[in-house]
């Protein structure tokens, strides 16, 4: 955990025991607010809590006035999202996610719908960062053979053979709990993650639309790295404002920007180089700004059916890339 996500967590609880005083105070009829200034036994109640938040807030404003990321993106904090599936005109080819990272001339991949065997895991031994399917959904029938919990596990036990797995990835994270998951479920896994490799990091997909869900707070624990979607492409124009119910959601936590090559929530037709660009910009100012570490473009199967995106997102990544 980085230290403004620290910071975040110690203020929450701050504000939860201020709260609880307040409260009592109510309860013992104290009531500085209807007095010139709070009384002795207010001040003995509340303690050093006030001065504690005082500090805790002075910290975080610092680090946020401070927060600054990279000029432009690189081979490191872009990823390609893909893997053998025979939905939504996908492929079942084992190598499906290292053909998209090679027609973009990436080097990451988000490696999904696909099992974690010795054969897959080193048909992507080559990539610079893999990140690996966790959970059952949208996965291809077959490929998930363990628990949940097990399979989490076995990927923190795979990742010391292959030390370029960096993470696991949970889809639409915030939709299945309640239903197919549990909140215990997800922190678990994300326990098990950590089991043999403490460093790995678990990635959940969030839909800007889900983030005033009551479930979205509750999960903020079992998710060390956020991946932000847009599902209907006419919001993408309110970007700049779901970032930052983003930042304040998961504070201190890193956010992955999710780019959709094809509108499946609104059109169901390929995006239009416009939508594309104006994210692809959007995301370059974020991350300048220390918003987004880091972005996914979905995917693999996308290349055949979007094929003047395609080539687009390629070549602004290209001349992103020569940036130095």
């Amino acid at each position: 955990m980085n230290r403004l996500a620290e910071l975040y967590v110690e203020r929450d609880r701050t504000i939860e025991a201020i709260r609880h005083k307040n409260y009592t105070a109510i309860k013992s009829n104290i009531r500085p607010y209807q007095e010139s200034f709070a009384s002795q036994a207010f001040l003995d109640l509340m303690g050093d809590l006030p001065q504690r938040l005082n500090a805790v807030l002075a910290e975080i404003y610092e680090l946020e006035k401070a927060r600054k990321g990279q000029d432009h993106f690189t081979k490191g904090n872009v990823f390609v999202w893909g893997g053998p599936t025979p939905s939504w005109g996908g492929s079942m080819a084992k190598d499906a996610s290292i053909k998209a990272k090679e027609y973009f001339g990436f080097d990451n991949v988000m490696y999904v719908y696909g099992d974690h065997s010795d054969e897959m895991l080193a048909i992507h031994k080559d990539c610079g960062k893999l990140i690996c399917h966790l959970g059952s959904n949208c996965r291809t029938a077959g490929a998930q053979t363990m628990s949940d919990i097990d399979e989490a596990k076995h990927l923190s036990e795979m990742s010391l053979k292959y030390p370029n797995i960096i993470g696991g990835v949970v889809d639409d994270m915030i939709g299945n709990c309640g239903g197919r998951y549990s909140r215990n479920i997800y922190m678990d896994m994300h326990d098990a993650l950590k089991s043999a490799n403490p460093n790995l990091e678990l990635y959940g997909v969030v839909y800007t639309h889900e983030l005033d869900k009551p479930m979205a707070k509750r999960l903020v624990d079992c998710i060390d790295h956020v991946i932000l979607w847009t599902w209907d492409k006419d919001q993408l124009m309110d970007l700049d404002v779901n970032i930052e119910r983003c930042l304040r959601l998961f504070p201190g936590k890193p956010i992955m920007m999710g780019v959709f090559m094809f509108d499946y929530g609104l059109t169901c037709l390929p995006s239009d180089v416009p939508s594309i660009r104006y994210q692809l910009e959007k995301s370059r100012k974020y991350l300048q700004e220390g918003k987004i570490q880091d972005i996914v473009i979905l995917g693999d199967r996308e290349i055949h059916k979007c094929p003047e995106v395609a080539v687009f997102i390629r070549d602004f990544f290209q001349k992103e890339f020569q940036k130095g």
